[in-house]
């Protein structure tokens, strides 16, 4: 009997896995000769379900500066704050940014907080009721509950700020501490004026509406945005059922497109068989294909950067330098290619964040911009510990071990 149940249990399993694979299926990239990552800025939105908006202006913050300045763009809403996150725990920055949106709901300003309900998990009870209390509209993404219980491996994993549908907001950082004055993460964060942040604010609405089943249409949520500043974007977050998602075609465009140097700096890379090609793939044309990650002490899912070893050695041959960052934990999702163009966002370079959770990146077609965000790579690595393809064939069998089976488990990490 218990054979006959073994075997039945490994037969569902089989088919299961069979179903989410055939479930998505990849596209293969095909560029015009000589392309230039410029020259594509409106193919690459519109094959992410997107589109270019011209005349935005663009700042960049990085480490707790954010929170910061999020928080003064809170104090001069006038009409309504958006915020949609992930992790959100206990301690100072909790403290700071739950204060600031009670004091703009008790001014009559209309808040809303959407968090995802695994991500706030350690958030306590008296946070979320201090909210309500004082007349945010809070929501919770995807509760552990029956009648959720066939999307709860979906998270909300987005990251975005909206004051008054004329500021916008995306970044890497969570609402908790690790992110504060004294807890010393890296992680960046990018702000927004112009047209592009009516794109930013239905990125909002599409989670919002799917957990509030309310669509509150207005032109004070959207209005009409006058130029800002001269930087094309465009906004990648949505997913189709039977292809690859629009943060993981944009990141594999990118890839694609890069003719000089690539860099990447992410906290969980753990990439499948088409994007090790397409990395390979640049090496061979000629690219210089950079990227930064945490070490396996730094990161807060060891177990993801041990995933990590276990593909470095293919990138490795193929001429990839890898470095890991020491000083503190890594967090900042960005993408630089050709010191021309580069994203920010929410995505993780990792197969739950292309095909499981809603996430978010911004493509950035500015050069200023792109080389901002190079000077503060070429400043992190300085004094990070590099791999080379010797010190990889050398790692010990037990870190070998832990390297496949974590490996094994890429698709739910």
């Amino acid at each position: 009997m218990l054979i006959t149940i073994f075997f039945a249990a490994l037969a569902a399993i089989a088919l299961w896995v069979l179903w989410v694979r055939s479930r998505r299926k990849h596209v293969r990239i095909v560029l015009p000769p000589g392309a230039t990552i410029q020259s594509l800025a409106r193919s690459f939105a519109g094959l992410t379900w997107g589109h270019l908006t011209e005349g935005n202006g663009v700042r960049i913050v990085q480490n707790s500066a954010f929170f910061h300045a999020l928080i003064v763009d809170v104090a001069a809403a006038r009409h309504h704050v958006h915020l949609e996150t992930f992790l959100w725990e206990d301690g100072a920055v909790s403290d700071i940014v739950a204060a600031a949106l009670e004091r703009k709901a008790a001014e009559g300003v209309a808040v809303r907080v959407l968090v995802d309900q695994r991500g706030a998990k350690q958030t306590s009870p008296r946070v979320w009721a201090g909210l309500r209390a004082a007349g945010c509209d809070f929501r919770v993404y995807h509760r552990a509950r029956i009648r959720e219980l066939a999307w709860y491996n979906n998270r909300d994993h987005r990251k975005i700020a909206i004051i008054d549908g004329r500021i916008g907001w995306t970044f890497g950082h969570g609402i908790a501490d690790m992110w504060g004055d004294q807890g010393g993460w890296r992680d960046t964060a990018a702000r927004f004026e112009g047209p592009v942040v009516n794109d930013l604010q239905a990125a909002f609405f599409d989670n919002w509406m799917a957990v509030t089943r309310t669509a509150p249409a207005s032109d004070d949520y959207f209005p009409r945005l006058e130029a800002a500043g001269t930087t094309p974007v465009h906004i990648a977050y949505i997913t189709q059922p039977e292809t690859s998602s629009a943060v993981e075609r944009l990141y594999y465009l990118a890839i694609a497109a890069a003719k000089k140097e690539l860099i990447l700096e992410n906290p969980y890379f753990i990439p499948n068989r088409h994007a090790v090609a397409l990395l390979r793939e640049a090496r061979a044309r000629g690219v210089d294909v950079k990227l930064l990650l945490p070490t396996s002490d730094t990161s807060d899912f060891p177990i993801v950067q041990h995933a990590s070893h276990w593909y470095y050695g293919p990138l490795l041959a193929a001429g990839a330098r890898i470095w890991e960052f020491t000083r503190s934990g890594i967090h900042q999702k960005v993408m630089i290619v050709d010191r021309e163009w580069c994203t920010i966002g929410s995505t993780n370079f990792d197969p739950r964040s292309f095909n499981i959770n809603d996430e978010i990146t911004v493509a950035i077609h500015d050069a200023d911009v792109a080389n901002e965000l190079a000077a503060e790579f070429d400043r992190d690595r300085t004094g990070a510990f590099e791999w080379t393809l010797r010190y990889w064939e050398d790692r010990g069998t037990r870190h070998r071990i832990i390297d496949r089976l974590s490996a094994m488990l890429k698709r739910q990490l």
